[in-house]
């Protein structure tokens, strides 16, 4: 896939991933772009060698959340995957050559500014493409946040 034609975006199962799920699908719409729904998973292996029950769990979670898009994802091409690894790295290595990797921001301070998780400072700190932030609904905050690779991120 070249940079143009595809959205990364990090579900978790937050409202704020299932915030940032449903923009990746609206501008991947907008830009006629496919969307990579990336559930990632960060468990030691089983020790039996069996299916990890977690893992599953990812998988079900993200096809429920694509699925809860309804019509809103008629006609966008959306790949879901549950790669194992640290999200950060692993979201970071998967948007290489996207348009943009889309994560949620998880919460807000009572100050007005937007509270960002160690997989959202990590993805805005090392991330090749745009990085946009969704804000969870209800969240004090006009929008999403979107920060390009050369933007500096204290």
């Amino acid at each position: 896939m070249n940079s143009e034609s595809h959205i990364v975006v990090g579900v978790d199962g937050s409202p704020a991933a299932k915030a940032a799920l449903a923009w990746a699908v609206a501008e991947a719409k907008r830009t006629n772009a496919s969307v990579l729904a990336l559930s990632v998973c960060h468990l030691a292996p089983s020790a039996d060698g069996g299916t990890d029950p977690f893992a599953e769990m990812h998988r079900r979670d993200l096809i429920a959340a694509v699925d809860a898009l309804g019509t809103a994802a008629d006609g966008v091409r959306i790949d879901q995957e549950t790669p194992q690894g640290k999200a950060g790295p692993v979201l970071v290595e998967r948007s290489a050559d996207a348009a943009f990797l889309v994560v949620g921001g998880h919460g807000d301070h009572r100050s007005g500014v937007l509270v960002m998780s160690s997989v959202t400072t990590y993805c805005l700190r090392h991330a090749r493409c745009s990085v946009v932030v969704i804000p969870a609904e209800g969240a004090r905050h006009d929008g999403p946040l979107m920060l390009r690779p050369e933007t500096p991120v204290r």
